[in-house]
């Protein structure tokens, strides 16, 4: 029999606030369901910031999918962060019982009052399942409409006590806000000041930035964090925009690491730009972490890349970001709350949200990005002092 949490109670409040607003008083357990996707995880972090300011004394625990694990264990925040494993998906219920089980007791053990599911996880099982085993008393997320199952629209409309209206069509509010209209929806305001996304690296990885710094002689603050691969093929800087870039870093001496992810096709693609290039040029691809990424942004001077999770990290960091944009949304996924400009073509068909035109990994928007407006809009961000400069004759 699937349990019902109780409805809560009208409260005589502001005007502004929902009739079903929840006392925070009732609020000192609170688990939030991640979504799955990098820079989508970074930006529901807004929902850690503006809990902690809100409510204090609330105890705030995070489910998340294990590679994200790394994100969130350091921020002194979050209590305790629970994880799944991205392969029980693929592997069924039954075959992976036990280790589901075995999860579900130890959050049982913690006691929440509220659950708080991510509008952008893609499995939207465990949050109305949670509610129901865990008997937890109130819980919000996204509209029932947003599902296409209608047992998952169902399960959605009989669980959760509180859920945001329908987005419009098209919606261009942005994701963080988004996050923040859960907390909104449940009579609670956010202040300005603290709906900001938050990532802490921790001590091990700052030390081993610290590291790979001082090996290549590159002070803080000091060079470019160019990081122009995504996920999709069809999100990615193009070469030739890439190799402009690099040229004209090249010509005034200007430090620049490149990163990129551990698929074998995003490290040749980055090796690829590195290959023949001098000693201001570094690249780093595929051999840094989640958090040792953030720790990097947090001592480059500026970010330049593609719409990716490595944008949305050195935004949460606080470095000035340029972004170029094809394919995806710019209004609901710029960098969030940093110095940041956003470039893109501005086609008809933009934002498509494909990987590329017609999902062929090659985006035309992309291509129309002119290098000028790139290597214009990057030396406006960037005062060069003298001493960070590197050696143009070594």
């Amino acid at each position: 029999m699937i349990h019902a949490p109780r409805r809560p109670q009208t409260l005589a409040l502001r005007a502004g606030t929902p009739s079903d607003a929840v006392a925070a008083a009732h609020l000192r357990r609170v688990l939030i369901i991640m979504p799955q996707l990098v820079g989508d995880a970074v930006l529901s972090s807004v929902l850690i910031t503006a809990l902690q300011d809100l409510i204090p004394e609330c105890r705030i625990d995070v489910l998340v999918h294990q590679p994200l694990r790394e994100l969130f264990i350091h921020n002194p925040a979050i209590a305790a962060v629970y994880t799944i494993d991205r392969e029980w998906r693929k592997k069924g219920v039954w075959r992976t019982a036990r280790p589901r089980l075995a999860l579900i007791r130890a959050l049982r053990a913690r006691h929440y009052d509220l659950l708080i599911q991510s509008p952008h996880t893609t499995d939207g099982s465990w949050g109305p399942s949670l509610i129901a085993l865990l008997r937890i008393r109130y819980a919000v997320g996204a509209s029932a409409l947003t599902h296409g199952s209608p047992l998952k629209r169902f399960m959605w409309r009989r669980l959760f006590t509180h859920t945001l209206p329908p987005p419009p069509d098209p919606n261009r509010r942005h994701v963080a806000e988004l996050h923040l209209d859960l907390l909104r929806r449940l009579g609670l305001a956010p202040r300005p000041a603290a709906r900001r996304a938050t990532i802490e690296p921790g001590p091990a990885a700052r030390a081993r930035v610290d590291a790979l710094l001082a090996e290549r002689g590159i002070p803080h603050q000091s060079f470019v964090l160019f990081a122009p691969l995504a996920g999709q093929k069809g999100r990615t800087l193009p070469a030739a925009l890439c190799r402009d870039f690099l040229d004209h870093c090249e010509r005034y001496g200007q430090n620049v690491i490149i990163t990129s992810g551990r698929e074998p096709w995003q490290q040749a693609f980055a090796r690829t730009l590195a290959d023949g290039r001098g000693a201001c040029i570094h690249e780093l691809a595929g051999g840094l972490t989640l958090t040792e990424l953030a720790a990097l942004t947090a001592v480059a001077r500026v970010y330049v890349g593609a719409d990716s999770g490595p944008m949305h990290i050195a935004a949460a960091m606080g470095l000035p970001v340029i972004a170029c944009f094809g394919p995806g949304d710019h209004y609901r996924f710029s960098p969030w709350q940093t110095r940041q400009f956003v470039i893109a073509a501005q086609r008809s068909c933009q934002p498509c949200e494909l990987d590329g035109c017609g999902n062929s990994g090659d985006a035309d928007c992309l291509h129309d990005i002119e290098s000028r407006t790139l290597l214009d809009t990057f030396q406006a961000f960037w005062i060069l002092p003298e001493s960070t400069a590197c050696n143009r004759a070594s």
